[in-house]
């Protein structure tokens, strides 16, 4: 098994009895263990699965002449460059919620909440352990002799095989961010409105992704488009969508709709972002685009955490 495997199930049984040990011992959630133990056996099913079909679907990689044994086949043939990162999360998060479904009765929200944090720092753990494999979490080469040509600024990556060459570590970049996020859920979002620490976890980790997917090198297109880019930017605008409809009720259309009307210009300036770096509009230089778009993401960043505070604000629906 690979150095990647072996960082992803390590990391995974580490994260998850983490989980468990702060369910039991920082909450009052009920069957903590157990809630702990089904969440590990759903998350990695759900997780290795729909990593491997949705990639299989969003790649298109099956077609007429595959029938159903055909079909299962191929998809068994487990490869990591032939998994979604995006849709293996979302399978965690269904496993998740089914195994605090399952483990007891009331809200699912309450154990959500609790693991966001955890979520986070698996996240990272993931991201982390694309150091051992290869260019999949690199980003363009560096030219020769450059000072950053060394670890956790670039990877060593073997583009023929014959000579080494480095290019920028951006795995290690989305682990910072995703460890980032970490902290500041289990330190500063406990406490709050239930489900809050669970949407903000899923808008702020898909955010700065958005930056890193553009700088990764390899990854799943469709023609010059990031998929996991967009996918990412569809988490923003579903989870900035539900905090204004449920938030901001008296507030005039225009101050009540601002964040998702910053959201929806942010991702057409990024568009054009984009297409600047492509080289297909305009003559500016890549490190400037990628100003730029870091300067675009902390304001749709700046107008999701005033939604997501003006939902923590409302009163719960039957309380006073």
């Amino acid at each position: 098994m690979s150095a990647y495997l072996w960082t992803m199930l390590l990391g995974s049984l580490l994260v998850f009895a983490l989980y468990g040990l702060y369910c039991a011992r920082g909450t009052s959630l009920r069957r903590p263990w157990l809630t702990a133990g089904l969440s590990l056996l759903f998350a990695v099913l759900f997780g290795v699965v729909l990593s491997r079909v949705g990639y299989a679907l969003l790649m298109q990689e099956l077609d007429f002449e595959y029938d159903g044994i055909a079909a299962l086949e191929y998809l068994l043939e487990f490869e990591i460059d032939r998994v979604s990162f995006f849709c293996g999360a979302v399978g965690a998060v269904l496993g998740v919620l089914l195994a605090n479904r399952l483990a007891r009765k009331g809200s699912v929200l309450p154990g959500m909440d609790a693991f966001a944090p955890f979520g986070a720092l698996l996240t990272a753990l993931f991201r982390l352990g694309e150091i051992f494999h290869g260019s999949y979490g690199a980003g363009a080469t560096l030219e020769e002799g450059s000072p950053f040509a060394f670890f956790p600024f670039a990877l060593q990556i073997h583009p023929d095989g014959n000579y080494v060459t480095y290019a920028w570590a951006v795995c290690v970049l989305s682990a910072l961010f995703a460890l980032a996020w970490a902290a500041v859920s289990f330190f500063r979002l406990r406490g709050t409105r239930a489900g809050l620490n669970l949407t903000a976890s899923l808008f702020f980790l898909a955010l700065p992704q958005v930056l890193c997917e553009s700088l990764r090198k390899s990854g799943m297109y469709w023609l010059f488009v990031h998929v996991e880019q967009l996918l990412c930017a569809v988490v923003l605008l579903a989870v900035m969508l539900f905090w204004v409809l449920r938030s901001g009720r008296s507030l005039p259309f225009p101050r009540r709709w601002a964040p998702v009307g910053i959201l929806l210009l942010g991702a057409a300036l990024l568009v054009g972002t984009e297409f600047a770096i492509d080289g297909k509009i305009l003559n500016i230089t890549k490190p400037v685009c990628y100003g730029i778009m870091c300067v675009i993401l902390v304001g749709i960043g700046a107008a999701g955490a005033l939604a997501a505070a003006r939902w923590n604000r409302e009163k719960t629906p039957g309380k006073a």
